[in-house]
């Protein structure tokens, strides 16, 4: 008799934590501000209030998306760890609109960090968050669940996009 449990350890292959990519986009962004500042535009400078009701709204979106996923995930008793092996394809919450939510949900933190300090090395770097994103976490997790769950998981994906 075979056990069909995956092993824990055995989920997708990546060199960091998916957390790490937006960090070091951050951490870039606020280094390059300092040795070359960039001005914002000038139609997000004239009213300071309505950056922080922006960076507020955003910032409130990103973690509401990131805690429904994780509520979602934990609902469905699988991991949250994308280095571990999942238990079961998640299609329900905020998967049912996008296959990545807690990323799109990092990626969101970005733009609310950019609203709130008009640090326009931040903006910049998003589009370098989504590709380190895309291709240091979200093909390798792809490749595991496509190995896991063959055929539900490529109809999830003709149904659900990556992003958005």
């Amino acid at each position: 008799m075979t056990d069909s449990t995956p092993d824990p350890i055995d989920g997708a292959d990546m060199p960091l934590p998916p957390a790490i990519y937006p960090l070091i986009c951050v951490g870039g962004g606020y280094f390059l501000n300092k040795y070359i500042p960039l001005t914002a535009p000038a139609f997000l400078t004239t009213d300071a209030a309505i950056n922080d009701k922006l960076a507020a709204v955003v910032l409130i979106s990103s973690l509401l998306l990131i805690a429904w996923s994780i509520f979602t995930l934990r609902r469905n008793e699988t991991t949250l760890l994308p280095h571990r092996a999942v238990s079961r394809l998640v299609t329900s919450g905020p998967f049912q609109y996008s296959r990545n939510p807690i990323y799109l949900g990092f990626s969101l933190l970005l733009l609310a960090m950019f609203f709130s300090t008009l640090n326009v090395w931040l903006v910049i770097l998003l589009p370098l968050n989504l590709w380190l994103l895309q291709h240091y976490v979200i093909l390798p997790e792809e490749k595991h669940l496509k190995e896991r769950f063959e055929a539900d998981f490529q109809d999830y994906q003709s149904l659900v996009r990556r992003w958005l």
